[in-house]
């Protein structure tokens, strides 16, 4: 329970000097909604006092160092005009401070359970904001940024920034901003190949796997998240050998179990899947706050009644020829069957470990205070492009693999979806063991 008052410490930004850039296409999907709470939290946890003036100057130093946070999407000049982003040379978080009473430890999910609920509106105003939380003689600062301008990579720079910064290092300033990003990926032209290959691979997929989809392009939704059952380090450690003998990654081997586990219903014998990149393989963009995850389209073919071990070599093939030809999913959606997202029904966003507070000291034995990781999506919101009805998102943490599933709870309904993360985990588990078995077998009973 909160034990002080919540004030708003924030004032009007000055004048300021504003950049213009396009959106980028992940930018464009999210405004079918006037308001979204597709929120990302980046958690820090700030040692020792945290007086009102210093940790203003924290924030004011985040700010002037990443455009994004910066950044307002706002109606260019004149009539029909596109929507843009506009980058202003200054401006200035909201801050809203609490106390509370009771370990911060155990009161950090409802922090974010409570911030994840609070929409940022998408037209002509902030997309972040941030909150300082004091509980147990400690401080812990909240940086939520709206997914129009994050993502989960965002999410650990701008917590280890913060968490430097407050220790007094100086850090060079990023050199590339998401409105470049944006710029670069508008600019995109496919080349003959790019769109003879697409053109080919796509065309008669089943991007469906027989799954339900929403009714209309702007439908909300309300997503279930049940924890995947997790796999110990044995059958990790089995998995990877299967990956390492087949000459491909982890990557493949989640691929194939997330086609096994819906290849029944599929209605064609090519079937496409949704994998999520972060698409920030060059030095440059690691550091950049901003959405640049993007979906890569895996068109992976299932006849002839492949083993599990013969789809992982599917997959690998799939990949290969995806990043050859990689394009943005935005410059595609004409070769797709919809144009507004979702575009895919499954995809697989395979997550680096969970993060624990940027800061904080470290974990005692048997102390649990990992950030929850990823966007907590607690209220219904229009589909975007990185959306897919049905989401596999695993992680390997101390060897084992863990992680959730995302999936519509309208669509699917909460018990399908709980019963779908059963099934992804049970068709890896009996793969470790049973690798050569078909499909049909591997599947049987889960």
């Amino acid at each position: 329970m909160s034990a002080a008052t919540t004030g708003a410490l924030a004032g009007p930004p000055a004048p300021a000097a504003v950049v213009s850039a396009p959106l980028s296409y992940c930018q464009e999907s999210f405004l079918t909604a006037g308001e979204s709470a597709v929120n990302v939290p980046a958690v820090v946890e700030l040692p020792g006092p945290a007086p009102a003036e210093r940790v203003r100057w924290l924030l004011d130093e985040l700010t002037a160092r990443h455009g994004a946070l910066r950044t307002v999407l706002t109606r260019g000049a004149g009539a029909g005009s596109p929507v843009v982003q506009r980058v202003a040379d200054e401006a200035r978080l909201e801050l809203a401070r609490d106390r509370h009473d009771g370990p911060a430890g155990e009161l950090l999910p409802g922090w974010l359970l409570a911030g994840s609920q609070r929409p940022f509106r998408l037209l002509d105003a902030p997309l972040a904001r941030a909150e300082l939380h004091a509980a147990d003689d400690r401080h812990v600062l909240v940086l939520w940024l709206h997914h129009a301008i994050s993502d989960l990579s965002t999410s650990q720079v701008l917590a280890d920034e913060a968490a430097r910064l407050w220790r007094g290092e100086r850090l060079p300033r990023p050199v590339t901003h998401m409105a470049d990003y944006a710029r670069q990926e508008r600019g995109v032209r496919p080349s003959a190949a790019q769109w003879r290959y697409w053109e080919a691979a796509l065309a008669g997929c089943d991007d469906t796997f027989g799954l339900p989809y929403p009714s209309g392009p702007h439908a909300g939704h309300l997503v279930e998240r049940p924890a995947l059952p997790v796999l110990p380090a044995d059958v990790v450690a089995a998995l990877q050998r299967l990956a390492a003998a087949g000459r491909t990654t982890m990557t493949a081997v989640l691929a194939a179990a997330a086609v096994a586990a819906h290849h029944e219903s599929a209605r064609a014998e090519r079937v496409v899947l949704g994998l999520t990149v972060g698409n920030r393989d060059q030095p440059h963009l690691r550091s950049v706050v901003g959405c640049l995850a993007d979906q890569l389209p895996l068109v992976v073919g299932l006849a002839g009644a492949p083993t599990f071990r013969a789809l992982v070599g599917r997959v690998r093939e799939a990949l290969l020829d995806a990043y050859e030809h990689r394009l943005p999913l935005g410059c595609l959606a004409p070769l797709l069957p919809r144009r507004q997202a979702p575009l895919f029904a499954v995809n697989l966003n395979f997550l680096p470990p969970a993060p624990r507070p940027a800061g904080a000291a470290p974990a005692a034995p048997g102390d649990e205070r990992a950030v929850p990781y990823g966007m907590v999506k607690t209220r219904p919101d229009a589909w975007w492009l990185g959306d897919a009805t049905v989401a596999y998102r695993p992680r390997i943490d101390g060897g084992r693999l863990t992680g959730e599933v995302e999936g519509d709870g309208e669509l699917h309904g909460p018990a399908r979806v709980s019963r779908f993360a059963e099934r992804f985990s049970g068709v890896l588990r009996r793969a470790a063991r049973e690798p050569d078995l078909g499909l049909a077998a591997l599947v049987a009973d889960l």
